[in-house]
């Protein structure tokens, strides 16, 4: 017997709902993009149609391609809501353990090494949520029925290595005296 939430998102599902979010998602990015950068001037409503164009054009990849956005989408957004809850409970307990905290943070993240934990962490995010099956399938076919996905050993092993990087980068900032 299904409980009644999983019957509204299964049926949400049937009517195309959760494509209709990856539009106004793409939507809301774009157009809030063009009018931060400004790359196309301060006319509103030309950012607007060139958003509403792009966004439209990523509503309508699933049914030209075939393959959907919906399911790695919503695991990169899953995948990374648990990063950022891992985080904050993690700066939860430091913390406790630092008394000045942010000063701590500052100088730990003050170079490059910041930079480069961001990129590894959103290339691992890319990776294990099936962001790049999508890419790869529309260059090469793909056979699963179900949709694109990396093979579950390459997501451990991509995440393995930037946790280890991470891990590194830290302690030697740390020991380093946050230089």
């Amino acid at each position: 017997m299904s409980n009644l939430y999983s019957l509204i998102v299964n049926r949400l599902s049937e009517v195309g709902f959760f494509n209709l979010l990856t539009f106004f998602l793409a939507l809301t990015l774009i157009y809030a993009l063009l009018r931060q950068k400004r790359i196309l001037g301060d006319n509103v409503i030309l950012n607007a149609l060139i958003a509403f164009s792009i966004a439209f054009f990523i509503f309508a990849y699933p049914i030209i391609t075939g393959v959907s956005l919906v399911v790695p989408l919503a695991t990169f957004f899953s995948q990374a809501f648990a990063i950022l809850l891992i985080l904050f409970v993690g700066f939860l307990i430091a913390s406790l353990l630092y008394p000045n905290l942010p000063k701590t943070l500052e100088q730990v993240f003050t170079g490059g090494e910041a930079l480069y934990v961001l990129i590894g962490v959103s290339i691992a995010l890319f990776v294990s949520s099936g962001l790049v099956g999508v890419f790869y399938s529309y260059i090469v076919p793909s056979s699963q029925p179900t949709g694109p996905s990396a093979p579950p050993e390459v997501i451990l092993l991509v995440v393995g290595l930037i946790i280890v990087i991470v891990v590194l980068l830290l302690a030697e900032r740390v020991a380093g005296g946050g230089k």
